[in-house]
């Protein structure tokens, strides 16, 4: 049995024709067959059925169970392959979102390059919900995610390290402005918002708010650039929903606190795959990032 037995069986559950497959892997069809009845001998099993008269190719409940194994472990040899990669060239890749990167790296760096540890260190920056996938497929190492939910996957190993309300930000010529003790959602029903786009986690909270208010946010415009996003607000175009990490330090937007006794929280975790062994390089990096987000 070979690596490629899999990645035969693999492609062959996707593309269900041995010709397909062999043409996939410049190989000749015979090669396919061979490898299918390598892992069906092994097995003891069947794994697939040539319907010559229908032209179909029929994958047994063995075939159907095996391959999801044969995914997992076409997957954790990709990842394998990819963090050795990294480690002989002493890289790490740190994922990290925008909100939260405009935030806090600065201060991370800092304490970064007084180690000495900055230039080993590639930025990757992408939303929550698009770093959590490509740590799982072994292309970061570690990363800081934002959301409103708990991560229970087993496959991630998640230390919290902190949780921000959420607050309206608007510009201080907007008749709310004055507002500062607070404002129910319910009192933004007329109100036009402006949303970050990057962020699934801001989506979800403002869809949240929303509909425990009973009203359809009225969204004007979406951006992907949070500094875009708060020029809009401080011009008075509209308001927003961010979390409170994203406070801008301006003194033309005003922050004010959602009264509502409901609401969801963003949540900041520290995340690396549970079966990732730590260099010493990301485990000191796991501990600057630590002390700097729980004091």
């Amino acid at each position: 049995m070979y690596l490629h037995d899999f990645e035969y069986f693999n492609q062959l559950i996707l593309q269900k024709s041995f010709s397909k497959v062999a043409e996939y892997f410049h190989v000749s069809q015979p090669t396919i067959s061979s490898a299918i009845k390598r892992l069906e001998t092994e097995l003891n099993t069947t794994l697939v059925i040539r319907d010559r008269s229908h032209n179909e190719l029929i994958v047994t409940p063995s075939g159907e169970q095996f391959a999801n194994h044969v995914a997992t472990i076409l997957n954790e040899w990709r990842v394998s392959k990819a963090e050795i990669d990294r480690l002989n060239r002493q890289q790490l890749f740190f994922g990290i979102p925008p909100i939260i990167q405009n935030s806090y790296f600065a201060k991370i760096a800092h304490a970064l390059q007084q180690r000495k540890m900055l230039a080993d260190i590639t930025l990757v920056e992408a939303e929550s919900s698009i770093l959590r996938r490509r740590l799982l497929a072994g292309e970061i190492d570690l990363a800081l995610l934002g959301t409103i939910t708990i991560d229970n996957d087993p496959e991630i190993a998640r230390t919290e390290l902190g949780r921000s309300p959420f607050r309206i930000f608007l510009s201080k010529d907007h008749p709310l402005a004055t507002k500062t003790d607070g404002l129910y959602f319910a009192d933004l029903k007329k109100e036009n918002f402006i949303i970050f786009a990057s962020s699934f986690a801001h989506t979800e909270a403002i869809r949240i708010m929303a509909h425990q208010n009973h009203f359809t946010p009225k969204i004007i415009f979406q951006s992907h650039d949070i500094n875009f996003l708060m020029n809009m607000v401080a011009e008075n175009v509209a308001i927003t929903f961010l979390t409170e990490v994203a406070t801008p330090n301006r003194d033309d937007i005003v922050g004010i606190p959602i009264l509502d006794e409901v609401q969801p929280a963003f949540i900041t975790s520290l995340v690396h795959r549970t079966n990732h062994m730590l260099t010493p390089t990301q485990t000191a990096l796991l501990g600057v990032i630590d002390n700097l987000y729980r004091q």
